[in-house]
Formats: C-alpha cells, structure tokens, sequence
C-alpha cells in the first residue's frame, strides 16, 4: 500500500483528517501518514522530503514555489470568559479586546510566527501569552485570564457554561482562516487524488 506523507497546520487538529484517513485507506488503498507542523516548517518540510503535501493555512507564505490550491474558509473565533459581553451576542471588533490578553497557543520556537500572525496580521493590540496547548488556553480562559482564538470548525470542540464565543470582527468586517493544499508543482498521481479528497471533504 503507497504512503503518503500528509503534513498538516497542527491549529487544525486531526477530526477530519482521521475520517480522510480511513476513507482514502478503504477506497484507494492509500496510507496516509499524517505530521503535524508548524507554519514555518511547511517548506523545509518539501525540502528535505518529508512530507508530500500539506494542508495549512497560507498566511502570508506565498508558497510560489508550489502548487497551491483553496479548499475552504473558516470564521475566526474569539473563545473567552463567558459574562464579559452579553450573553447572546455573536460578534466582536478586535478593538474590543484590546485590555484583554490574548493567549497565543504555541511552542517556545514558534513563538515569534504565530506573535507575527496575531499581531500583525490580524491586527490584535492585547497584551500577549504564550501557553502550550488550547486545553491550557481554555481553562485560562475560563479563569477570566484571556481568550484565545479558533476557527469555527474546531471551535466547537470547546463547549462550556464558562466559555462563550464571538466571531471576530475588524472594522465591521468577518475576519477569516483559509485552508489551503500545498504540493509541488508537479505532483504524483496519488498526491493529486489525496488533494482532491481534501476538497471535496472540506469544501463547504
């Protein structure tokens, strides 16, 4: 059976990869092999061989080298304390959060990329911190220490009577995470059969 070496943005978390992974398995007797993956580690990733294709959120990587293709968007979420805001709203300005820290979900060597992403991409002015994983995020979170920031996709796996969750606004305007197919220029067969896979099942 053909291994392939999927790499995946790790914020995305594996509940609809690991369904892709059975059905690719079953119907086209493929092996996927998922790694998990920073930002800034999709490229030298290619480099060095280790991954096939990736599903990552682009950014600002233009990836010019690769063949990049669009399989789906997602509404940012804002996951705080619930009783700050009313109980029934279900958007806020970035603005709104500025004296409330934003706790920012990563390694101590990737730090400085996801400060990049928040700060200067998205345009957050709170106060930053760094925690290791959004289990830790959410019972800060909980605590009244900060929010943190999903898309709508995975945010539902955080449900509870002490979070509440926003869609984030800047200037009245839906902020949003892509997810984006990254492989090389020329791909393999099954390189291309596992791309298509991933946009038929996370194209909605």
């Amino acid at each position: 059976m053909k291994t392939i070496n999927l790499g995946y943005f790790k914020n995305f978390g594996t509940a609809r990869l690991e369904k892709l992974k059975r059905y690719l398995q079953k119907n086209l007797q493929l092996e996927i092999r998922l790694i998990p993956l920073y930002q800034d580690q999709i490229e030298d990733s290619f480099e060095e061989n280790k991954i096939d294709l990736a599903l990552t959120d682009p950014r600002d990587h233009g990836y010019s080298n690769y063949q990049v293709i669009k399989v789906s968007e997602f509404g940012l979420e804002a996951v705080l304390q619930a009783g700050n805001f009313m109980s029934g709203q279900q958007t806020i300005e970035i603005s709104e959060l500025d004296k409330i820290p934003n706790l920012l979900v990563t390694q101590k060597n990737e730090e400085q990329g996801e400060l990049h992403y928040h700060r200067d991409l998205l345009g957050i002015k709170s106060p930053f911190l760094a925690v290791d994983n959004f289990n830790e995020a959410a019972l800060m979170a909980e605590s009244g220490s900060g929010y943190f920031l999903l898309n709508e996709d995975t945010a539902k796996f955080f449900e509870s009577p002490k979070l509440q969750k926003m869609f984030l606004l800047k200037d009245g305007i839906q902020l949003k995470q892509e997810y984006v197919v990254v492989m090389k220029k020329e791909p393999t067969n099954e390189v291309k059969q596992v791309a298509q896979a991933l946009k038929k099942n996370l194209d909605f």
